[in-house]
């Protein structure tokens, strides 16, 4: 515990060192906990708990974010973090934040690159760059990966789109996603696409969601109809609870999901 409590105080302290121009503003703090319920490996269910919490000065000159989660010991681990400001209209974040990829609902057809552990994150005008390092701790300048994310407003489409590119291998992937931005109330239609050099294979997903319910269907450029579900979500006192259901296509196995969340 007293690592955790450590680290914390590290964080929030060098996120308050990004700062130290601006005047003093008392710090805010925020967070949310969420149990996601689920099959193992071992076809039974578990659950896994995670914790985010999340500062900031009021002014809004410095942030910071520490992820933790509950394993299978029942122990608590740091899984992300991340300390960040904005300066000139540019948002920069350092920290251990995984990647910047595209949104997906469910995600096991479109190809999603891994970030370093630690990255630089650069943001400005719906456009983010990510610098992943490869071993920061002894050579600040060997970069493991580069990805890049922009984000814009088409007539009635919001469009996404991102690349990560290896350093080392020289390989990339990239993926876009579109969704329909105000067409009718309550009602959204999306689709994503990907590609990968290494793979290279073209995986789809297409989505609608009406009032809270969201159906999907997924596949690849070999084999078109690979998974098919969709979910639920409902706030219920402050309290967001997801009820989601994944069937597999080719191997005939449902997978369901219950999520349940809270924020502060």
């Amino acid at each position: 515990m007293n690592k955790f409590l450590t680290t914390t105080a590290l964080v929030f302290a060098g996120t308050a060192a990004f700062a130290q121009e601006a005047p003093i503003a008392p710090i805010t703090f925020g967070g949310s906990i969420e149990t996601v319920i689920a099959e193992g490996t071992n076809d039974k269910y578990g659950a896994t708990t995670s914790f985010e919490l999340n500062g900031g000065l009021t002014n809004g000159a410095a942030t910071g974010k520490l992820d933790f989660v509950v394993d299978s010991n029942n122990d608590l681990a740091l899984d992300e973090w991340a300390m960040g400001t904005t300066v000139a209209g540019v948002g920069l974040s350092f920290g251990d934040q995984g990647n910047i990829w595209i949104s997906t609902e469910a995600g096991s057809t479109i190809e999603e690159p891994t970030m370093a552990t630690e990255s630089l994150q650069i943001s400005a005008m719906g456009a983010t760059v990510a610098l992943g390092f490869d071993a920061i701790g002894t050579d600040v300048t060997d970069l493991e990966n580069i990805q890049a994310a922009y984000t814009m407003d088409i007539s009635i489409l919001e469009v996404s789109s991102a690349i990560d590119w290896n350093v080392d291998s020289k390989e990339y992937v990239v993926a876009s996603r579109a969704d329909t931005a105000g067409m009718l109330e309550g009602v959204r239609l999306g689709g994503a696409l990907s590609y990968g050099s290494v793979a290279e294979i073209v995986g789809w997903e297409a989505d609608a969601t009406v009032m809270g319910v969201t159906a999907y269907l997924s596949g690849d450029q070999n084999d078109m109809t690979q998974h098919v579900g969709g979910s639920y979500a409902k706030d219920i006192n402050g309290l967001n609870l997801e009820g989601g259901l994944d069937y597999d296509m080719n191997t005939e196995q449902y997978a369901p999901k219950v999520t349940l969340s809270f924020n502060f």
